[in-house]
């Protein structure tokens, strides 16, 4: 189950803007013969202009843009205003790429593409595809979302960190001698990435979360790092006069999707983004940037499970009270003929992404805030048929019996289920994906399967997974 957000969870932070394209400088090579009439004798001229070497190539072989010494000066004055306002200072100089929009757009599908050869092993990225399928959140093929994954990591971003290799990525327009205003904001924003990737550990807590195949703390402490190079941008773009915000305002490039994406595409990117400066506004206000930066060590100082979760951030009280997810444990159900092939915990995140689309944010929002803690397993057979189990409880009976409204609404907002019954002490909705919750005093249980009579078979094993 937990596959299916992961499909979005990439490795880079992002600002949700894009530069404006830029046309490549071409060579020309000329020749020209001239011949006399009235003599055997030929004479040719060939005239050359000389193709620049690229400054540099990346591991890809795109090109790099050389800064000028102007906009290296420039870079260090960035990297003053940004360890004023987050309060730590660089303890080295930043690595950063420059590219032209279209090779910075290249470089986001190559790597992307890259990572998922890794990621993925053999028939998980199916499943990964089968599972929102069954989740109603798209009924493309394998290739289709995969394509359209590739087209969202092109588009949507307007500067990059990479937390592994550390290194700042951002696209600028060629053969100027400074940023414009408009490269500057995200530069600023990308820098401090650039800081907290050498304070807090950025790199380890992701390879942590990556060993353990678990990223539940992922959303949450994203969330605060965004919220953090958001207010030192701010505080950048707020210092522009009206002839400033003017020019920056026309430097803003107009750039969309080539094709259109679907909206549950951008479902993590409003938690970073939306929720995620809302909270840090109230850290920030309580404790001044000190406090947000105490936030962001708590990965060196105390550990993983330290870190904030989705909820944390949906909810800024409760992470004032440091509320956590319960732990769960949901027994495996024995299935003919099906193996357990994945499981995992799942957070808030997870419901807001698997019902908004279908009951509208603030509904989904205010179910996934309940959520005390849950637990899933997904079962396949030899066919590629997958059966998947979910466990949740709420914070307290009211907060379970929101949760379990919410998936009631999310399933008869659907017309693919085209019926629904009692079964097995809780109600089954029929379709080419049958879906069937249950609740008691203490949790919700909730199950998806393509095979009507799998459920059949199974219905005595329900109420005790």
């Amino acid at each position: 189950m937990r596959k299916y957000l992961l499909t979005l969870l990439i490795l880079i932070l992002i600002s949700c803007s894009a530069a404006e394209p830029v046309a490549d400088e071409v060579s020309v090579e000329l020749s020209e013969t001239v011949t006399s009439i009235s003599s055997t004798t030929s004479t040719s001229t060939t005239t050359t202009i000389a193709v620049q070497e690229p400054f540099a190539l990346d591991e890809f072989g795109l090109e790099l843009v050389e800064p000028p010494t102007e906009m290296q000066d420039q870079i260090k004055e960035l990297m003053k205003f940004v360890e004023k306002w987050v309060g730590l200072e660089f303890t080295a100089d930043p690595e950063y790429h420059f590219y032209s929009l279209s090779d910075y757009q290249e470089y986001n599908a190559l790597s992307y593409l890259e990572d998922f050869e890794e990621d993925y092993e053999a028939g998980e990225w199916e499943r990964a595809v089968l599972s929102q399928n069954m989740w109603g959140l798209n009924n493309l093929t394998p290739d289709e979302l995969l394509n359209l994954q590739v087209e969202f990591q092109r588009c949507f971003s307007a500067g990059s960190y990479n937390l592994l290799d550390k290194i700042l990525r951002v696209p600028i327009k060629k053969n100027q001698k400074k940023l414009n205003l408009y490269e500057q904001s995200v530069v600023v924003h990308e820098l401090v990435h650039s800081l907290q990737g050498q304070h807090f550990a950025t790199d380890k807590w992701y390879e942590e979360m990556d060993d353990l195949d678990d990223f539940t703390y992922y959303p949450g402490v994203v969330s605060l790092m965004e919220a953090q190079a958001e207010y030192v941008e701010g505080k950048w773009t707020g210092a522009y006069d009206e002839y400033d915000r003017q020019t920056y305002n026309s430097q803003i490039p107009n750039i969309t999707c080539r094709v259109s994406l679907p909206s549950y595409f951008y479902i993590p990117a409003e938690l970073y983004y939306n929720f995620g400066p809302v909270l840090a506004k109230q850290i920030i206000k309580n404790g001044k940037m000190e406090a947000l930066n105490t936030a962001l060590y708590r990965y060196i100082n105390d550990g993983l499970k330290t870190l904030p979760t989705s909820e944390q951030i949906y909810d800024p009280e409760k992470f004032f009270t440091d509320e956590r997810y319960e732990e769960i444990l949901i027994e495996s159900v024995e299935v003919e003929g099906y193996a357990l092939v994945d499981e995992g915990s799942l957070g808030s995140l997870d419901l807001v992404y698997t019902m908004q689309d279908k009951i509208g944010q603030r509904n989904a929002v205010n179910a996934a805030v309940g959520i005390g803690g849950g637990a899933w397993k997904d079962y396949e057979d030899n066919s590629g048929n997958l059966l998947m189990t979910i466990k949740i409880t709420g914070d307290n009976k009211n907060e379970l019996q929101e949760i379990n409204d919410a998936f009631i609404l999310w399933a008869e907002s659907q017309s693919r289920f085209s019926s629904s019954e009692s079964f097995a002490g809780g109600t089954l909705y029929v379709g080419d994906t049958n879906f069937w919750i249950s609740q008691d005093a203490s949790y919700l249980r909730l199950v998806l399967s393509q095979d009507y009579e799998l459920l059949n078979s199974i219905s005595n094993q329900l109420s005790d997974f």
